[in-house]
């Protein structure tokens, strides 16, 4: 059953600055929780994203 449907595209993805801003927030983010390979992490948090905006 769905529950919520979310929309791609939010305010963090309308400009580049966003985009770095949310990287930034999300890699302090993995670091303080002690996240091991916190780059590889947020690499493959952003490139799992790529489908929303491929092929819609």
């Amino acid at each position: 059953m769905v529950i919520t449907k979310m929309r791609v595209g939010g305010a963090s993805n309308r400009s580049l600055k966003n985009i770095k801003l949310k990287s930034q927030e999300d890699l302090k983010a993995l670091r303080s929780n002690g996240i091991k390979n916190p780059l590889k992490v947020l690499a493959y948090k952003n490139f799992s994203k790529l489908g929303q905006f491929v092929g819609k």
